[in-house]
């Protein structure tokens, strides 16, 4: 993962698009992977009269855990992008690649998918725990009602008792519940935040508005 791979990811991310990280040529890393594990082995075995241990021996060279350990390695580099699934694979071999094209469907097929207002203000009513959120003490946030705005990407208009923008740690807990519920994967996902107050109608009582 190169500053110039990390880059093209923020233009990405910062025009809204839907994003699918691809690992080409899987089946060289995978043979680099191997080589490397029996030279440590016979290094191994060349600096000590006993036999090598377990976890220098070829035949126990786990290609599944190669994946894990460059998955968390490509994570930990484009942060911003946990929302875009990885997909390794090998065009020349062929390995994997049947997962992309229905990857792709599945991404954007959840770019476009609008949740209705009822079913929203449900789910986070009933299903999500706000208090779980981190957000500053001294003004805790409480979110009135919800809706969603726009597809591609989806954007929720939220309702809340305060201008302030929710703090970034607040609005990824809410961001990860709602993929998780409505299954938003490879896309990303907006916020608009407006304040709900409190206005005296014509007739002299209370009424709800937005600004």
């Amino acid at each position: 993962m190169t500053q110039g791979d990390a880059q093209i990811a923020s233009y990405a991310e910062e025009s809204s698009r839907s994003v699918v990280i691809v690992i080409n040529k899987w089946d060289l890393a995978v043979v680099a992977a191997r080589e490397a594990a029996s030279r440590d082995a016979a290094t191994a075995k060349g600096k000590s009269r006993r036999a090598p241990g377990e976890r220098h021996k070829p035949e126990n060279f786990d290609a599944g855990r190669l994946m894990f350990d460059y998955e968390k390695m490509i994570r930990a580099k484009l942060k911003f992008l946990s929302y875009a699934p990885i997909v390794f694979l090998s065009a020349k071999t062929g390995e994997r690649a049947d997962k992309l094209f229905p990857l792709i469907n599945q991404c954007w097929d959840a770019r476009r998918r609008r949740i209705a207002t009822p079913v929203l203000n449900n789910w986070l009513k009933e299903e999500v725990d706000l208090q779980r959120g981190t957000t500053p003490k001294a003004r805790p946030v409480r979110i009135y009602y919800i809706t969603q705005a726009k597809i591609a990407p989806p954007t929720f208009l939220l309702f809340t008792n305060q201008k302030a923008p929710l703090h970034f740690s607040y609005q990824r807990f809410l961001e990860n519940q709602l993929r998780a519920k409505f299954d938003y994967v490879g896309t990303p996902v907006r916020f608009i935040q407006r304040l709900r107050k409190r206005d005296r109608d014509s007739r002299g009582g209370d009424s709800d508005g937005a600004e």
